[in-house]
């Protein structure tokens, strides 16, 4: 008897996907991986003696799938409110949570990409001028501020190229850059008064953004437009509570996002910010099912990412449950747990649990879910990971 294969194809395959190990190809991954791809966390551990202990959580989080990515710092801001320090006086060798010299953070990626396979995102916030969690006091080279670099495009691209490269080698594959905020307040204490933003004109912002993103792409990096809608404006700190823009923020804050974000530039993501605009909607955008709205319907259709869910604008007001229940219903595709402004070693393990229940008792569709894989896994495609 001649065993006909193609006959039995779709059996066979049948078969295969009830193998876990096998269960790739042809084959829907299980809901399981695909909700631990939708979860990146902060953790503590250095790999080279520092909070041991915490660093083998992690890696086992990563090991089994229940996050997707991890985000280096390089000071641990919740041992420091507990020790009631301000982050100004203080040596970033003595409270470091990540990150202390070159060798060392190169070794420490490579350790967790091990542990997933090869197919962690691993990102960093590294910006420029004040946000630069990789300092020149560590060994690393120093990158000029956005409000610095908004003079010759060119030279911005090839700043970001340079900088991407120097992340790419030691093992980073997403930064969280650029902001495309529009400086509307000059004063604003997180985007004005920091240079974060390359101009108070939109059109400049698409020009050096535009420039800083492809030079970061190029190099092999995902990256991040930031803060949707527009945090320019602001006058508060949404990392320590209610950011309201309602009466400053201004439509063509919009502008920038309509002209990158809309094109859907390899590698690009957009995050959302913790501020709230009552002309669009009631709640913070990162939990906004209008504003999310408005980005797709500009053309968005890359990963959305959401500011960090541990700060106070959300976890003053929300429990996680209740804030993971919106934002992904929002349309969030990553949700981002800095595990910095409050920490627990085991977040990763209550994120994916607390989704995990609520796709069970259906208040999230699996529908939501899948369409967050597939952007995520179109990313992580154009950036070399390995699918997962």
């Amino acid at each position: 008897m001649i065993f006909d294969v193609n006959r039995y194809r779709k059996y066979l395959l049948y078969i295969l996907c009830l193998v876990p190990v096998l269960g790739h190809g042809d084959c829907e991954p299980s809901l399981k991986m695909m909700i631990g791809q939708m979860i990146m966390t902060g953790f503590h551990g250095n790999g080279a003696g520092q909070n041991e202990a915490d660093l083998k959580i992690v890696e086992s989080q990563v090991r089994r799938g229940i996050i997707g990515g991890v985000i280096l710092f390089d000071i641990d801001l919740h041992g420091l409110q507990k020790r009631g320090i301000a982050p100004g006086e203080i040596h970033n060798h003595v409270f470091s949570s990540n990150i202390k010299n070159v060798n060392q953070v190169k070794a420490l990626n490579e350790r967790l990409q091990n542990a997933a396979g090869g197919g962690l995102f691993i990102a960093i916030d590294q910006e420029g001028g004040a946000v630069q969690r990789l300092k020149p006091a560590h060994g690393f080279a120093s990158t000029p501020a956005a409000a610095d670099m908004a003079h010759d495009s060119i030279e911005t691209y090839k700043i970001a190229y340079d900088l991407g490269r120097r992340l790419h080698e030691l093992g980073f594959n997403m930064n969280f850059a650029p902001v495309l905020d529009v400086n509307v307040n000059p004063d604003c204490p997180v985007i004005g008064k920091r240079g974060r933003s390359f101009s108070d004109n939109p059109k400049l912002v698409v020009r050096f953004a535009g420039a800083f993103g492809r030079g970061l792409n190029d190099a092999g990096l995902a990256y991040s437009f930031k803060h949707f809608p527009g945090h320019g404006s602001s006058t508060m700190d949404s990392h320590k509570g209610i950011t309201d823009i309602t009466n400053t923020w201004r439509e063509y804050e919009l502008e920038p996002y309509r002209v990158l974000a809309a094109k859907n530039p390899r590698g690009a993501m957009v995050m959302v910010g913790h501020i709230i605009n009552r002309n669009i909607d009631d709640v913070p955008a990162s939990l906004s099912p209008r504003t999310i709205g408005m980005l797709r319907d500009m053309g968005f259709d890359g990963v959305v990412v959401s500011d960090c869910m541990n700060m106070g604008a959300i976890s003053n007001q929300y429990g996680r449950r209740d804030a993971i229940f919106r934002a992904i219903n929002a349309g969030n595709d990553l949700l981002v747990f800095s595990n910095n402004l409050i920490y627990d070693a085991y977040t990763g393990d209550d994120v994916y649990a607390i989704i995990v229940d609520l796709v069970n008792s259906g208040e999230i569709k699996k529908s939501r879910i899948r369409e967050s894989y597939r952007r995520i896994m179109k990313l992580k495609k154009s950036i070399g990971l390995k699918q997962r």
